[in-house]
């Protein structure tokens, strides 16, 4: 016992340990992951399945609707949007089910029972025109075309292969009079029997299912529908007679059904509303402004631009300056006479002087006679000197007017910039300024 006090100890003492590391660890996955609404979600289609009651409305059936009376059916969904906006829905369905019905007449007896499939497409139309905010519960009308197969059969038969006897009074009697019942096994083909004198008629129909209900929204991928369906149909022959039929009394209506249903829909595939991002790095401190700064834009951050100002969508190097692929001294964005051969004298847009305007350009820039004397060591005076024309690369950005001329207010701007550290200017650059200045 003694033995295991210290381990006990060290026990605790790992647990108390992990604790703040494992929070650390939760508190870097916070900063590492955050949440993004999907601006533009892409929806998939809607799987639903359901459960419901068929109950069939014709020729051979009890003297009212009722609506849970047959046998019960399975409805299998698959909606997608129509518009933009959600306002219509359309519904491929597939319904699987029965449908049966019994007429007693005097001298008359009928029944049938008859398997359903059904398969069709509808449109839904849910008001989300007059609601100003979506609604967790909301009505819905739907209405669309179909078509089913059908196979009538009836229950002709006791379980000894023998015809029913119907008393007067309706009942059922065997051999010795005692009332029996049917056994419900429908075992005759109503159509090959042909009692009526309708042939072969086709086993299937086409119909326009009116549907009613109520749709809830138990999540953002969850609802649940509660309706009805009234399916009204081309063919009379559901329950194997129509008006056509010899011997039975019938109305001249063509047969219908309805269905009454519960069923969820999921959806399943469609975008999330928010989206995942895990980054390699947090921004736990706010970007500096002025490290980050690059004011045109060229990818290159004025902290290192040796040019800055230049034009948008120039090329530029590693140091931010346009590209001077000839190395002519003029920006291949403003060079009109591209790869001009090294030494070539070249003008203000890289284009080659001629001969005849080199001539005038040393006939303008040489030293008149009267000056002679001083560049020679005589006793001249000296010349004043020449104005430069064109403002070196790097002292561009303090012709703020673009005049081509540094003035006294842009120098002292500048000058005032060097202190204040909003140029990257060095201290040679600004005497080097300075002396531009009074060579203009």
């Amino acid at each position: 016992m003694r033995r295991g006090i210290p381990y006990l100890c060290l026990s605790f003492l790992l647990l108390l340990m992990a604790v703040p590391l494992t929070a650390q660890r939760d508190l870097y996955d916070s900063l590492l992951v955050r949440q993004i609404r999907v601006e533009n979600p892409v929806y998939k289609p809607v799987v639903g399945i359901g459960g419901g009651a068929f109950s069939f409305l014709g020729d051979v059936r009890p003297g009212r609707w009722q609506p849970f009376t047959n046998d019960p059916g399975l409805r299998l969904t698959v909606s997608t949007f129509l518009d933009k906006k959600h306002f219509y829905v359309m519904d491929f369905h597939f319904m699987m089910g029965g449908l049966d019905g019994r007429l007693d007449l005097p001298g008359q007896h009928l029944n049938f029972r008859t398997d359903l499939s059904v398969l069709g497409v509808s449109v839904k139309y849910a008001f989300a025109h007059l609601y100003r905010h979506p609604t967790a519960v909301s009505p819905y009308l739907s209405v669309g075309v179909e078509t089913f197969h059908f196979n009538s059969k009836g229950d002709l038969l006791d379980a000894a292969g023998r015809p029913y006897q119907y008393a007067d009074d309706g009942t059922i009697r065997d051999a010795s009079g005692r009332i029996t019942n049917r056994d419900y096994v429908y075992e005759t083909d109503l159509r090959s029997l042909d009692l009526y004198g309708r042939g072969d008629y086709p086993e299937y129909g086409f119909g326009i299912p009116l549907e009613f209900g109520f749709e809830a929204f138990l999540a953002r991928r969850v609802s649940v529908r509660v309706g009805t369906a009234l399916h009204l149909t081309t063919t009379d022959m559901i329950d194997n007679v129509d008006e056509h039929s010899t011997g039975v009394p019938v109305d001249r209506h063509t047969d219908f059904f309805t269905y009454s249903f519960f069923s969820l829909h999921l959806d399943l595939f469609s975008d999330p509303e928010y989206r995942t991002e895990r980054s390699l790095m947090a921004e736990i401190v706010p970007p500096d402004e002025i490290l980050s700064a690059d004011e045109d834009q060229d990818w290159v951050l004025d902290m290192w631009d040796e040019c800055p100002g230049t034009p948008a969508g120039v090329q530029v190097d590693s140091l931010g300056c346009p590209l001077d692929s000839d190395g002519d001294g003029v920006p291949d964005y403003l060079d009109l006479e591209p790869g001009t051969p090294p030494g070539t004298m070249v003008d203000d847009s890289g284009r080659t002087w001629s001969d005849t305007a080199l001539v005038v350009l040393l006939h303008e820039q040489a030293a008149p006679a009267n000056e002679m004397g001083y560049y020679l060591g005589g006793k001249g005076e000296r010349p004043p000197l020449r104005r430069s024309t064109t403002i070196p690369l790097r002292f561009r950005q303090a012709d703020t007017n673009h005049d081509g001329e540094i003035s006294f207010d842009e120098l002292l701007k500048m000058i005032e910039d060097y202190f204040d550290y909003k140029t990257l200017l060095s201290m040679q650059d600004i005497y080097d300024l300075i002396n531009f200045y009074f060579s203009q």
